[in-house]
């Protein structure tokens, strides 16, 4: 299994951008993105997404000089218009919107359409935490997840991530609607092993542990109905709210399509100063957390986690031991390297 420092798979994917036409900004912000999936261990987020975002730009349906717009403000609020740029460039450019305003007015939201599939949302929660303010993300994918009781695919898996300033690392929830991410049960095919029960069901609504199977079906929601129904709203916040679309008109998050990708974005950073002392509200979110992490633990359990502390950990050793890529997908990317003239084994020497 290739194994690859944080500069180095940065390198590799924006040396690959940028020679399939994208602006050399926009490619670095996208690999930087890219290799924090990595990084965190959420590789259905890395590296295995950029085959993806190459065949689009090839196709045209991302456009990888974007002019990034907005179309609609208030002195709180602003929505707008990634001109289907690489998704995750057009997202940090929407955080940075949400965060200005907030150090201006308390809170920024920001609503994003005419965009791509961004990667990991703890990203953009976790740009507002490094400002002391307190980040909120969502966005929507094509329809992956049956409702409640159902069993075709309307919903999306609608990350929604929060991040909050706390010592000594951040609180950062970063979740999906759904019990698994489909680019675990992707990466799981890939790999030829199973999926856990629950996952996701066949196309006759049957519970299957069998990728492929899961794949022609669709997702099941976290935690019943409560997921469900909280796909739902984010779903509408991150849809309708922004001028995009929801449901199964929502394409594009996946592998290219004819037409542009009709996904939206919704996020917010809020500034702990509009409310109270900033100081004080993280020392005492610290306190809480202490208080949680010391509490009497469940027999045979060593540790109490908060979230975002088991990716900081991780992200921790791979800088330090390297982020270990799949065999297949370092394969798939050497390929493309090779349609476009870039000789990995000489860029990862530099």
């Amino acid at each position: 299994m290739p194994v690859l420092t944080r500069d180095q798979e940065i390198r590799v994917i924006t040396e690959l951008l940028t020679s399939a036409g994208a602006d050399p900004k926009q490619a670095s912000v996208t690999a930087t993105v890219l290799t924090e999936g990595d990084l965190r261990g959420f590789a259905s987020h890395g590296i295995l997404r950029l085959p993806y975002i190459l065949r689009a730009l090839r196709r045209g349906t991302i456009n990888g000089n974007a002019n990034i717009r907005v179309i609609r403000e208030t002195p709180s609020t602003a929505l707008v218009d990634g001109d289907h740029g690489l998704g995750h460039y057009v997202a940090s450019e929407a955080m940075r919107i949400a965060i200005g305003k907030a150090k201006k007015t308390g809170a920024g939201a920001v609503g994003v359409r005419n965009t791509n599939h961004f990667g990991i949302a703890g990203y953009y929660a976790e740009m507002a935490v490094s400002e002391g303010l307190i980040g909120v993300v969502t966005t929507t994918t094509d329809a992956l997840v049956h409702p409640w009781g159902g069993v075709e695919p309307i919903l999306g898996t609608n990350a929604l991530a929060v991040g909050i300033p706390a010592e000594p690392v951040p609180v950062l929830l970063d979740m999906a609607m759904s019990m698994g991410a489909r680019g675990k049960i992707v990466q799981a095919l890939k790999e030829g092993k199973p999926i856990p029960e629950g996952w996701a069901v066949d196309k006759e609504g049957r519970v299957t542990t069998d990728p492929k199977s899961a794949l022609e079906g669709a997702l099941s929601p976290f935690g019943g109905v409560k997921g469900y129904a909280l796909a739902l709203v984010l779903e509408i916040l991150a849809g309708p709210l922004v001028e995009a679309a929801a449901g199964k008109a929502v394409v594009g998050t996946l592998e290219p399509v004819e037409g542009y990708s009709t996904k939206g974005d919704f996020m917010i950073a809020i500034d702990p100063s509009a409310f109270t002392d900033s100081s004080s509200f993280k020392s005492r979110v610290t306190s809480f957390i202490r208080e949680i992490k010391e509490s009497r633990k469940a027999p045979g359990v060593k540790e109490i986690l908060v979230p975002g502390e088991p990716e900081h950990r991780t992200r921790a050793q791979r800088l330090q031991q390297g982020i270990p890529i799949s065999e297949e997908v370092w394969k798939e990317v050497e390929k493309i390297g090779r349609e476009l003239g870039v000789n990995l084994e000489e860029l990862l020497k530099t």
